[in-house]
């Protein structure tokens, strides 16, 4: 049951991963055909631009010649980072296949494991440095991206504050106005105002021509009193009455008055937009820091990640190497082990072919020794044959037969005796092959008394003690007596 529950949740576990393989499969598939489809539209805008834009015969061909040499200039830098990319991308190719090609050639050794982790360390530092290249790139675009953007937002808006300007009426006196610019959403009132007042009163001058207009400031500079102004402004342009130049007065204060709100519109307007550039400054400023920020806490992330796979690597590198160590110890272990058991059975049945030939030996000596006794006796035999041919044939025949009988007696007993020994010899080996003797090292025996010797020192002091005593001894003389 738990062999089946096993094989169903590997089998889960696999057709899982077989999944996971897939879905990242197609993922890749996807990707790269919308890459191939971005460049070909990339291509065909490429070639549209070019023809609107840097054809020889435009109209704006000399305005556009800048932007020309700036495109050929970017489109150089870009094939000069593509092959840069290119050539990492082979040299970490390499580095993958040198490491793939070391494992296929595994040696349990510290040399090839020292050679491996130099050889991971390496790709890993190449990544890690290409990455971090590539994101410093990759924030330095996207950073003068939200600039651009912003800089064609401002400018797209002033395009749209222009086209959304409405055409001026007429004057009074039947003149035609030109066309102004207002948007009431962006434009300050005050300029608004400024533009209205100056279409229904006849421009900048108010309706008069430009040497009248030049006399009457000139004259209103030159005078602060206000009625000896009116006289000399009456005196000295032409054609103009006190009523028109006194209107004319009110128009310029008005004028005046208006112009200057215009100024300081214009100040007010400009520090605003100053100051929301600094603020749009500041935004993406910050922005960019929230994203280096992040930015950075990824690269934490990924470099802790990344330290603590390579120390997983090093704990299974370390841990395969202590069981390679312990493999090979027991193996060594093993052997001598081994080679011990072989050692001591080698001494054993060197042992037991001795002892199996010194049996031997005995047994030889002994049955030529009893072949000697029965040449001897065969030659005692012969000789009593001699000396008894003068006895009678009875006494010959009765001899012969006790000898024989002798004889055979003596061959019986020997041949029982040998069978005996042989029977022995037999039994003590199947008690020896049943019985493991392991006798104990004891090295002082060798100083120790051998029996015999032992018995004969007892034998000599049992023999030597008694008599002695009553060993008569010469007599020593009086003139002796205490001298030593």
């Amino acid at each position: 049951m738990a062999d089946d529950e096993d094989l169903m949740h590997d089998t889960g576990r696999n057709s899982k991963t077989a999944i996971e393989i897939k879905s990242e499969k197609q993922k890749k598939s996807e990707l790269l055909s919308k890459i191939d489809q971005l460049e070909i539209k990339a291509t065909v805008l490429s070639k549209e631009r070019a023809t609107q834009l840097y054809h020889r015969k435009g109209q704006f061909r000399e305005e556009f010649q800048v932007f020309e040499e700036l495109d050929l200039k970017f489109e150089h830098d870009r094939k000069i980072e593509r092959n840069q990319i290119k050539q990492q991308l082979h040299r970490l190719r390499l580095l993958v296949e040198k490491f793939q090609n070391n494992l296929m050639e595994i040696k349990p050794s510290p040399a090839f494991i020292e050679k491996l982790r130099e050889s991971m360390e390496e790709i890993e530092n190449a990544i890690n440095n290409f990455k971090a290249k590539q994101r410093d790139s990759y924030e330095e675009l996207l950073k003068e991206e939200k600039i651009t953007a912003n800089e064609i937002l401002a400018i797209e808006n002033k395009i749209d504050s222009w086209a959304k300007g409405p055409m001026l009426p007429t004057s009074g006196n039947g003149s035609t106005s030109k066309v102004v610019t207002s948007n009431e959403a962006s434009v300050p009132e005050e300029i608004s105002t400024f533009e209205k007042f100056l279409v229904r009163n006849g421009g900048h001058r108010g309706g008069w021509d430009e040497y009248d207009h030049s006399i009457f400031i000139r004259l209103r500079k030159k005078f602060k009193v206000h009625q000896e102004f009116l006289e000399e402004a009456l005196s000295q342009i032409p054609g103009k009455s006190m009523e028109e130049i006194q209107h004319h007065e009110q128009w310029y204060s008005e004028y005046a008055k208006l112009l200057e709100n215009k100024k300081i519109a214009i100040e007010k307007w400009k520090k605003a937009k100053d100051e929301e550039k600094i603020e749009i400054t500041t935004k993406i400023d910050m922005e960019t820091k929230s994203l280096a920020e992040k930015e950075k806490a990824k690269q934490t992330a990924l470099a802790k990640k990344l330290q603590e796979e390579k120390q997983e690597r090093s704990e299974k590198l370390r841990n395969w190497k202590m069981k390679k160590d312990l493999e090979k110890a027991l193996e060594e272990e093993r052997k001598a082990k081994e080679n011990m058991e072989k050692m001591e059975e080698h001494r054993k049945e060197r042992k037991k072919q001795l002892q199996v030939k010194e049996q031997v030996r005995k047994m030889r000596q002994q049955r030529e020794a009893e072949k000697m006794e029965i040449r001897l006796l065969e030659e005692a035999m012969r000789s009593k044959e001699k000396e008894s041919r003068k006895l009678t044939e009875d006494d010959i025949e009765r001899i012969r037969d006790r000898d024989q009988k002798i004889l055979e007696i003596r061959q019986h007993r020997l041949k029982t005796k040998e069978l005996d020994e042989i029977e022995k010899i037999k039994r003590l080996n199947k008690i020896k092959s049943q019985v493991d003797v392991h006798a104990t090292r004891d090295p002082k025996r060798l100083f120790k008394l051998t029996s015999a010797l032992h018995h004969r020192l007892v034998d000599k002091e049992v023999h030597t003690t008694g008599g002695n005593q009553a060993i008569p001894h010469r007599a020593i003389p009086s003139w002796r007596s205490g001298i030593n």
